[in-house]
């Protein structure tokens, strides 16, 4: 028999006061201060992640009406859905700038997934406390230990929305055929905006399972007719090649996933054990067990995806979530009466949210924002260095290869090379890197900007083939170095 889920949860033993309030205004109000710097970074026009300059050169391409999946491998590659470059093309029709919107895009994607995030647990517990907590936690947790991530152009917050979306609708109500169809339809939209963001719907089919195998097996139907038609979409409106792109395979550590793994949550250990406890008693929990198979699946996804090569903490963003719930379910819980933890005298109604909290305030001074005035004080310095960086490219002639690819951009230079997925396919074996090192031989490149100059780089590197950096060294010459930033030119063009 299905769970109602829809069921006003039982709060008879249930309060909150003046002091409670006191408290949670406290910690909201430290989850706000972690949002200052990322907004406001967000309105400098300089790169703040690789990914910036790329989803701009996309955009324009479905501008232009060029095939974003029109040739199996080459030297620039698409391996996104193409529902994000659409809205982001359209959108900038009223900006003017691509770069601005991606970014304001990405932060009311943000702020809409921590209001789902206090809905969720307004569904759950009946109580708008848990849910505040919950939303202003899941604001904090992004902005401390997640920094670089927030207030870029990306779209997996976009993606997000349609997720939570989904896991809202379906706790809302029994599902029944109907809304089991719409949950899926809001998935598929969601995947076609990021597509390995599967641990939701993995979730809801899990607990469906549990549920009914009917009502799984009507998730699995309208999953495989939408996806099919998402597909075969793609593959008429944006080129052939959509499946393989979608999936070009990447080099994978389990070691790496692993050392990522204790690195992005030794920060956050106690929020995350205390939402691990939770999601293993709360299996059983009928009108919550989806929340529980939501952090499993999150957490595995999570770890499995970490393991290729290029791929950072957004990948943890869908477990951010699921402990973001957590957190509001384990403050409803500790202002409950009889609270579960009044047997532990250290964790009283307030020193519960208090000390979930303090690991945030840990991860914000690990962050190196912590500081929010003088790291704002710092981004003008920023911007003048960027502007003389891409006024120096703009002025050398010809095309030019970028490591920053918002550097070309706004050097007005064209997209003839994606260094992360070209470098990518050489190393397995899929593109050869001797056309590229002819070009560089021949000085077709009117300039090369590195991330650094060319000794201190590792190898091998993720932007750039042995051949291809050895090429450089031997034909260009460093002409501009800052931090972050090395351009070279070629050696014909040095006055002796």
């Amino acid at each position: 028999m299905s769970p109602d889920h829809n069921a006003a949860p039982d709060n008879r033993g249930w309060t909150a006061d003046a002091g409670d309030w006191l408290v949670l205004g406290f910690i909201s109000l430290f989850c706000l201060i972690t949002a200052i710097y990322p907004v406001v970074r967000a309105f400098y026009h300089f790169e703040i992640n690789y990914k910036e300059g790329w989803m701009i050169y996309n955009a324009l391409a479905v501008v232009h009406h060029v095939p974003l999946y029109g040739t199996k491998f080459g030297w620039t590659l698409v391996d996104y859905p193409a529902l994000s470059f659409y809205i982001m093309a359209y959108l900038s029709r009223f900006s003017h700038n691509y770069l601005l919107t991606g970014r304001l895009l990405c932060l009311a994607s943000f702020g809409a997934c921590s209001v789902l995030i206090g809905l969720i647990i307004r569904k759950l517990t009946g109580r708008l406390a848990p849910a505040i907590f919950g939303s202003f936690f899941c604001v904090g947790l992004f902005c401390a230990a997640a920094t670089r991530y927030i207030g870029f152009d990306d779209p997996q917050m976009l993606g997000e929305i349609f997720f939570l979306g989904g896991l809202l609708l379906y706790l809302s109500n029994p599902p029944t055929l109907g809304r089991i169809a719409v949950i899926v339809f809001l998935f598929v939209v969601g995947g076609n905006i990021k597509h390995n963001l599967v641990d939701l719907p993995l979730a809801v089919f899990i607990d469906l399972l549990l549920i009914s195998r009917r009502k799984a097996l009507q998730f699995l139907l309208f999953s495989a007719v939408f996806v099919t038609c998402s597909i075969l979409g793609s593959m008429k409106l944006d080129g052939p090649f959509f499946i393989s792109n979608m999936l070009s395979v990447r080099h994978y550590s389990l070691l790496g996933a692993f050392l990522d793994f204790l690195y992005y949550y030794s920060v956050i250990l106690l929020p995350f054990v205390a939402a691990l406890i939770w999601a293993i008693k709360a299996r059983r929990d009928a009108s919550s067990r989806v929340i529980s198979i939501f952090f499993f699946t999150s957490l595995f996804t999570g770890m499995f995806f970490s393991a290729g090569t290029g791929i950072a903490i957004n990948v943890y963003f869908s477990n951010f979530f699921a402990i973001s719930i957590v957190m509001g379910m384990l403050l409803y819980s500790a202002w409950s009466v009889p609270s579960p933890f009044a047997k532990y005298k250290f964790l009283g109604r307030r020193e519960v949210p208090l000390i979930l909290s303090a690991f945030l305030l840990l991860a914000f001074i690990l962050s190196g924002y912590s500081n929010v005035w003088r790291s704002i004080a710092e981004l003008p310095e920023e911007q003048r260095q960027y502007d003389a960086e891409v006024s120096f490219l703009r002025a050398q002639p010809g095309p030019a290869i970028c490591e920053s690819l918002l550097r070309c951009y706004d050097a007005g230079k064209p997209y003839v090379y994606d260094p992360f997925h070209f470098t990518r396919l050489v190393s397995m074996n899929e593109l050869d890197s001797g056309g590229l090192v002819a070009e560089i031989k021949t000085f077709h490149y009117g300039a090369i900007q590195l991330h650094g100059p060319l000794p201190s780089l590792e190898r091998p590197n993720e932007r750039f083939p042995d051949a291809v950096l050895a090429a450089i060294d031997q034909y260009y010459s460093l002409s501009v170095q800052h931090p972050n930033c090395a351009i070279y030119i070629p050696k014909t063009n040095v006055k002796n």
